[in-house]
């Protein structure tokens, strides 16, 4: 049988790939044993760059006012005059109470105020009447005396005789007589002025109290802002403490939380912040510090903050959020990507690739076998990464701030760490390798 065909059998074939396969396997070239090849990671280099100190604290948010609405007295809801979600001005009613009585007497009072008026009136005409009475006797008196004064000289000289001038004395005594008459009508018709006037004061104090009383059945906002749930319905009767209706104002919203007293000194009033909540899908918005807690607590060693946020139709009152406040800026800060973190128990590392000659770890065993070293030929430098211990400062939104062990440039994995250990060759994965980690 020709050669060929002996080779090209099935049988024969098989064979052959079998010892290439075995070949394979035992290595080539040096007879070492067959290796995997190195894993694929994807590097970062890490960056420098400004960084912002943020600290992040939880609070729920509320709105700048909110009130639950209760009456004053004890009645029957006879009118609502509002839906839930309506706006309302300041001083609008809302609800009102059945007021029979109240009106009744508002009513009466008016009446009251009505007669006292018709009184003063009276008062005041009666005060002009007298006064003109007086006027008019004070003349007649005048006259009467000066007409008494001459019949006296007269009766002196002997031109007139007693009679004469006793009627004359007469005239003038009744005209003084009318001239007090006249006065103590003046005065007694000011007096009943000042008492109509006083009557009047009385009529519209109780005036003012039955209106306040009247009103007090009518539920009004106290502020501009929107109502919330409703708590009663139309025919209800109500006691003085029972909830009736909130109203919530949306212009502006508070947030409190509390922040470590380490970081008190970086606390100022109008700091700026940022407030995320989970339940509008972490959208963010911004606001800034209007309180600091003059007092500390003791026992949590902590300070109690508050923040505005501007009204926005997303935001609700008793909403939970996350509170990122600002507290200064780390110049030259190391960064890089949060996954590039190894943690290990208590410290934390991470893998640096270094372009370099691979020199491979020693096992203990081999080092005992070890049979000295053949000069051989130094190999070409490759991509080598060492587990590097860390101390993490600040992390951010995907990234960590290094305050040493690295330094801006190192590059560190952060993919395919599953497959690395220390002092082992890797491949840098195309059109990845080198990337900068990128600014906050």
């Amino acid at each position: 049988m020709p050669l060929s065909n002996l080779l090209l059998s099935p049988k024969n074939r098989l064979l052959i790939l079998n010892m290439a396969l075995l070949i394979t396997l035992t290595g080539c070239g040096g007879g070492g044993g067959w290796q995997m090849p190195p894993p694929v990671v994807d590097v970062v280099a890490a960056s420098q760059q400004p960084w912002i100190v943020e600290y992040q604290a939880s609070g729920t948010l509320e709105a700048n006012n909110k009130v639950d609405l209760n009456s004053e007295i004890a009645g029957t809801i006879t009118h609502i005059s509002v839906r839930e979600g309506d706006s309302v001005q300041a001083g609008q009613s809302i609800m009102r109470l059945k007021a029979d009585k109240q009106l009744a007497q508002l009513q009466q009072s008016a009446a009251g105020i009505t007669a006292s008026q018709g009184n003063i009136e009276q008062q005041k005409a009666d005060i002009s009447q007298a006064a003109a009475r007086l006027n008019s006797a004070a003349v007649k008196m005048r006259l009467t005396q000066s007409e008494l004064q001459r019949y006296e000289r007269l009766y002196a000289d002997q031109f007139i005789s007693q009679l004469e001038l006793d009627q004359k004395r007469s005239n003038y005594d009744t005209a003084v007589a009318d001239h007090q008459e006249a006065l103590q009508a003046l005065s007694s018709a000011k007096a009943r002025y000042s008492q109509a006037a006083s009557g009047l004061a009385q009529a519209r104090s109780s005036y003012r109290y039955n209106v306040a009383l009247a009103d007090e059945s009518v539920i009004r906002a106290p502020f501009t802002g929107i109502v919330g749930q409703k708590y009663v319905d139309l025919g209800d009767y109500v006691a003085p403490t029972e909830k009736l209706v909130t109203v919530v104002d949306p212009s502006l919203f508070k947030l409190q939380f509390t922040v470590p007293e380490q970081y008190l000194h970086r606390l100022r009033v109008g700091q700026p912040i940022r407030a995320t909540f989970e339940g509008l899908g972490n959208t963010s918005f911004s606001g800034s510090v209007n309180f600091i807690d003059p007092v500390v607590d003791m026992a949590a060693h902590t300070v109690t903050v508050k923040a505005i946020l501007p009204g926005s139709k997303q935001l609700r009152h008793g909403l939970f959020g996350t509170v990122n406040l600002a507290l200064g800026t780390i110049q030259n800060a190391v960064v890089i990507p949060e996954e590039a973190i190894v943690p290990q128990g208590e410290k934390t590392f991470v893998y640096v690739v270094r372009h370099e000659v691979y020199t491979p770890t020693a096992q203990p065993d081999e080092k005992e076998k070890a049979a000295p070293a053949k000069p051989q030929a130094a190999s070409p430098p490759t991509d080598v990464a060492h587990l590097q211990e860390v101390t993490v400062g600040h992390r951010s939104a995907g990234k960590v701030q290094i305050q040493s062990g690295l330094a801006a440039g190192d590059r560190v994995i952060v993919n395919g760490l599953q497959k690395v250990n220390d002092n082992m060759q890797v491949n840098l994965n195309a059109g990845k390798a080198g990337a900068g980690a990128k600014g906050q």
